[in-house]
């Protein structure tokens, strides 16, 4: 019988010290395996990683930060 799996890539930008940001993802991964002590493999298989954005990307997500906090970007 023919797996109809395929991969997925799921990208997640936000403005945030380094410190939220490897919050955010130690959460995803605990929403990815739940038992992290388990013996492998995982039954989906995943990984995470994280980088700092550059550019237009990074300038757009200060600017809403900005606007959604009334000018205020100290977090």
């Amino acid at each position: 019988m023919a797996d109809d799996r395929t991969r997925w890539d799921l990208h997640v930008e936000m403005y945030a010290t380094e410190e939220q940001a490897q919050e955010i993802k130690e959460q995803v991964q605990r929403l990815l395996c739940p038992d992290p002590g388990h013996r492998p493999p995982c039954a989906i298989p995943w990984s995470t990683s994280l980088y700092e954005a550059e550019g237009e990307d990074a300038a757009g997500l200060e600017e809403q930060y900005l606007i959604e906090h009334g000018g205020d970007s100290r977090g």
